[in-house]
């Protein structure tokens, strides 16, 4: 039987992620460190998204470009077992994206990306038919797919609007370093986003205000029905209608941070989607990120895992 989860489409990033273990700081200059080893898997933050959505049930398709090479077999094959319809374009010419992931014992990571095919996506990859039968859009690996860029960003999700579709958008952090072009296009696009998603600097960096709340009401002014800001080992607000509600994070072993922001978004769009209210899906998205957090092994969560973590506290959101 077809699953009757809500029709999601992810539109972006498609990358291969080369994980360290968490590590002791490094100093500078020529250092070498043994570590017990390194990890390949998918990675980019729609592929995460798109993953993740798709373990708690939704009924997923990523569009997004690969090379021919071994890599976009691991994301390949990735889609296929966790039952995410793939739209590829794929690239004789440009080699699957990929990045390190350098975990710090301390927190934090360190991400170093060559986004390779990412960057022969275009609008001409993403079917019509496919937004208009879907029921939320999601937008992610904005710096890495230049053809698609702010214009046809803001083109796909207006059409996802038109169509009855709500949408979501998340940047991540920009490699360039916040340039005032950058903000610019990224501000361009919010009129047509629902919900956007990101932590406490890339919501100053857009919002450009006194402090995180005051950026939060200046990006919710430029259009935008809900800011949701992921804040690490303090929990998740949202602002919406001026009102901002906060949860606090579940206790995890921080053994995976990398994709931790994507599997929440995750968890917060089918939260929403499936009619739960803000509290409750920020909540499931904190029990989600935590299920992450602490299992490099399971990084996409399904309901039953996350019904785990939920479990262990008071503030429990209604499955």
């Amino acid at each position: 039987m077809e699953p009757r989860g809500p029709r999601v489409l992810a539109v972006g990033d498609a990358i291969v992620d080369i994980f360290t273990p968490p590590l002791r700081p490094l100093p500078a200059g020529d250092v070498q460190r043994r570590i017990s080893g390194v990890r390949l898997g998918p990675g980019g933050n729609a592929t995460n998204f798109a993953l993740q959505i798709a373990s708690l049930g939704a009924r997923t398709t990523f569009v997004g470009s690969v090379g021919t090479d071994v890599l976009a077999s691991i994301l390949i094959d990735a889609f296929r077992r966790h039952g995410v319809r793939a739209r590829l374009t794929k690239s004789r010419s440009l080699p699957t994206g990929a990045s390190v992931a350098v975990a710090w014992l301390q927190g934090g990571r360190a991400l170093v990306t060559s986004p390779g095919a990412n960057a022969a996506l275009s609008a001409r990859g993403v079917s019509p038919s496919l937004v208009a039968h879907a029921d939320h859009v999601h937008r992610a690996g904005f710096w890495w797919t230049p053809r698609l860029g702010a214009r046809g960003t803001a083109r796909l999700l207006a059409q996802a609007r038109r169509g009855g579709a709500s949408t979501s958008l998340d940047v991540a952090t920009d490699p360039d370093g916040w340039t005032r072009e950058n903000v610019d296009d990224v501000r361009s696009v919010l009129p047509h986003v629902t919900t956007f998603l990101g932590n406490e600097a890339e919501i100053r960096a857009i919002g450009r205000g006194r402090d995180l709340p005051d950026s939060a009401r200046n990006v919710a002014r430029l259009g935008v029905q809900e800011v949701v800001v992921h804040r690490g080992a303090k929990g998740a607000s949202c602002l919406r209608d001026g009102i901002t509600l906060r949860a606090p994070a579940f206790p995890a072993a921080r053994a995976n941070p990398t994709g931790c922001g994507d599997v929440f978004n995750a968890g917060y769009v089918l939260s929403r989607l499936g009619g739960r209210g803000i509290l409750d899906a920020l909540i499931f998205a904190n029990a989600c990120a935590a299920a992450h957090l602490q299992d490099p092994g399971r990084p996409y969560p399904t309901r039953r895992e996350v019904a785990r973590i939920l479990s262990t506290s008071r503030g429990r959101a209604r499955l």
